[in-house]
């Protein structure tokens, strides 16, 4: 087999990785409702980077030995986003719940590809392409109409989730310029970065956990956790060691899509014709941008 076809093979890898990610992302709401979960909002998020934060520093200590974890948490960028970590997802939570979590899922993840984009553009990381940012505006038109009709006007909640895309965004960024600049995996990095936030969660999760005697939110904890953060991370480790910033959070716009179709099938919520479309203009914007970097990487080659 040749390089380039290796190359080519681990860039596709990369690009299934983020959106399995997205996907186990995707269980998070889901699973709440599902388990009717009588904490907090801030309680989950404190909880979940706890966990997943324990969860990947024991996986990439495994996977990758303990050096690279060692140099990471002398990096001050690295508690940069250990903070990012907590604070995308505190005041996502924070945001949603003033105006919706479809209109805050729009706000949030229709932001951060074009904050990652500019962002890493601006940090030396080079310029978006033409490519991307057709793909990712078609994704965000997508994602409106998924979201359409859901709006509450309310301009705190949006700038609460627009701070969550704007932390997003930063963690992607900084991740991906971390594995090129010192030579690290992406998973390592995202261990340390949630190892950080898991130190900054603490308090939250000690003055927040009344609830911890109810077996059924427990078993939410114990999902949240190990699988839809410390697998879902892993995976997404992968894509931020292979891929652009602005095409990881690009591809993380195929969270709403699994969410949406979880919320009707699993939840019995309902969808109606322009939601599905929406979901449909987000699938295909995703692939064609797939195509893209596939192709891109190839002619790199």
């Amino acid at each position: 087999m040749s390089l380039t076809h290796k190359q080519s093979e681990h860039h596709i890898g990369a690009i299934v990785s983020v959106l399995a990610a997205a996907t186990l992302f995707a269980t998070g709401g889901a699973s709440r409702a599902f388990a009717d979960f009588p904490g907090t909002a801030m309680s989950v998020a404190a909880w979940r980077v706890l966990l997943g934060g324990l969860g990947l520093l024991v996986y990439a200590r495994y996977r990758y030995g303990s050096a690279g974890v060692k140099l990471l948490f002398r990096q001050p960028v690295l508690w940069f986003m250990g903070i990012s970590v907590l604070a995308y997802q505190g005041t996502f939570f924070i945001g949603a719940a003033r105006i919706g979590v479809a209109m805050g899922t729009l706000v949030a993840l229709g932001l951060a590809p074009l904050l990652a984009g500019l962002l890493s553009w601006k940090v030396g990381m080079g310029k978006p392409t033409r490519q991307w940012a057709i793909c990712t505006a078609v994704a965000v038109l997508g994602l409106a109409l998924l979201t359409s009709g859901s709006a509450t006007p309310d301009l705190v909640g949006v700038l609460w989730v627009t701070i969550s895309g704007w932390s997003y965004a930063a963690m992607t960024v900084f991740g991906v310029r971390t594995v090129r600049d010192l030579g690290v995996s992406g998973g390592e990095v995202l261990a340390v970065a949630f190892s950080i936030g898991a130190i900054f969660a603490l308090p939250v999760v000690l003055l927040t956990s009344d609830w911890i005697a109810a077996p059924k939110s427990v078993m939410l904890i114990v999902w949240l956790g190990p699988f839809a953060t410390t697998l879902a991370y892993a995976l997404f480790g992968i894509g931020i060691s292979h891929l652009p910033a602005g095409t990881v959070s690009t591809l993380t716009l195929f969270e709403p899509v699994m969410s949406t179709t979880l919320g009707v099938f699993v939840l019995g919520e309902a969808m109606n014709l322009q939601g599905w479309i929406g979901c449909l203009v987000i699938i295909c914007a995703l692939g064609l941008l797939g195509y893209f970097e596939s192709q891109s990487k190839r002619s790199v080659s």
